[in-house]
């Protein structure tokens, strides 16, 4: 049955994927687009109003927009097609597309989001019709995000939102030679990167998802295998140092260090791709791929309601480690834009020794929010 049912979702996935419409043709998508939504915006607000200001809360399935787009020569049906402002796309205007009379028909379906591979594949489709990008190693790319005070003077953890929440703007050169931050009201350039996850690591991504998560898992293997022998190594100089033989020494050492577990690999390949996220901007193609990388990861589950730190609504890809640590990203329902990133604990738990950490339902250990991303000419540039 699920043989059946992913060749089923296969099969949609390619039938789904249409060329890619002309950017004047985006743009007037967009136009009537926003004119649509403002009327049923507005027809919404009057019916709440007719119901006394009392909403009532119902699963919203995702419309198949069809816009009528040029003229009677040529038409068009564009889905819900919004490119986030400031959100990574080349900074320089795209050309004029040249007239056209011919009659052709370009179709992009957004379909009922029911789990993260709809997430995926609806960003990707979306992720087709907006700008391409052109950059060089010396631009910079401007984020500013808000992070949540998770645990002020180093005393409870935060449960529930935050007190205090901290802006954060951030400049990173494409080549990672240098980045810089506000201090104090001022720009500091600092040479070298800070950041976990490189610029050249992110952008030598494939753009699609089952290589991307191949590449991920590499990765998280290969960093694995050289920490466990670092440890190895300490393991086996300490036992050696207390009198223990060569053969004595390896074996402890061996059985210090064993294999990760597929579940801790699989977050940190969920860890790694988040992190990629949170720190970048990112080409909307190559951030689709992420999501569908995401979707891939054993464990990984898909939730329709949320609200991330700036009250945004929108949808969750989540993986819980152990059952008790959820790491989980926030997605526009809307534009499929990364809104933000958080951890959280849903189940009391407490390590083995030596470690002895105790994690307490409800406690919120990471929270931030993406509040733009976009490619600047140099640090200190904000978009606009």
């Amino acid at each position: 049955m699920e043989e059946t049912m992913e060749e089923l979702r296969e099969l949609r996935r390619h039938h789904d994927a249409q060329p890619e419409p002309a950017p004047g043709t985006v743009d007037a998508a967009r136009a009537r687009l926003n004119t649509h939504m403002r009327g049923d915006q507005m027809r919404s607000g009057l019916n709440a109003h007719m119901r006394g200001g009392r909403s009532r809360r119902v699963r919203r399935v995702r419309p198949m927009w069809g816009l009528s787009l040029a003229g009677a020569a040529a038409t068009a049906v564009v889905v819900a097609v919004t490119v986030v402002p400031g959100a990574g796309v080349d900074p320089r205007p795209s050309p004029a597309p040249p007239p056209t009379t011919a009659t052709t028909t370009t179709e992009l379906r957004l379909r009922p989001v029911a789990d993260a591979q709809d997430v995926a594949d609806n960003a990707a489709l979306l992720a087709g019709a907006e700008a391409g990008w052109a950059i060089s190693p010396t631009q910079w790319s401007y984020v500013k995000s808000v992070r949540a005070q998770t645990r002020p003077d180093g005393g409870e953890r935060l449960r529930g939102r935050p007190k205090e929440t901290i802006i954060h703007e951030q400049w990173r050169r494409f080549d990672d030679k240098a980045f810089a931050t506000v201090e104090q009201g001022r720009l500091k350039i600092h040479q070298g990167s800070e950041f976990e996850v490189t610029y050249a690591y992110l952008l030598a991504l494939p753009a699609e998802a089952d290589q991307l998560l191949a590449r991920v898992y590499a990765t998280v293997d290969e960093e694995d295998a050289r920490h466990r022998e670092s440890l190895r190594d300490r393991v086996r100089q300490r036992a050696e140092s207390r009198g223990k033989s060569p053969e004595e020494a390896e074996r402890i050492a061996a059985e210090s260090t064993p294999e990760v577990q597929r579940e801790e690999r699989d977050r940190w390949a969920f860890q790694l791709i988040a992190i990629g996220m949170r720190d970048a901007a990112l080409p909307p193609g190559l951030r689709a791929a992420m999501y569908g990388a995401l979707a891939a990861i054993p464990g990984v589950r898909y939730e329709d309601t949320a609200s991330d730190l700036l009250k945004r609504r929108g949808v969750t890809l989540y993986h819980v480690l152990d059952g008790y640590l959820r790491d989980e990203i926030f997605v526009d329902p809307e534009t499929y834009a990364y809104l933000g990133y958080r951890t959280v604990v849903v189940a009391n738990h407490k390590e083995q020794p030596p470690f002895g950490d105790v994690w307490k339902k409800g406690e919120i250990r990471d929270w931030n929010a993406l509040v733009e991303a976009a490619v600047v000419r140099k640090a200190g540039q904000r978009p606009g």
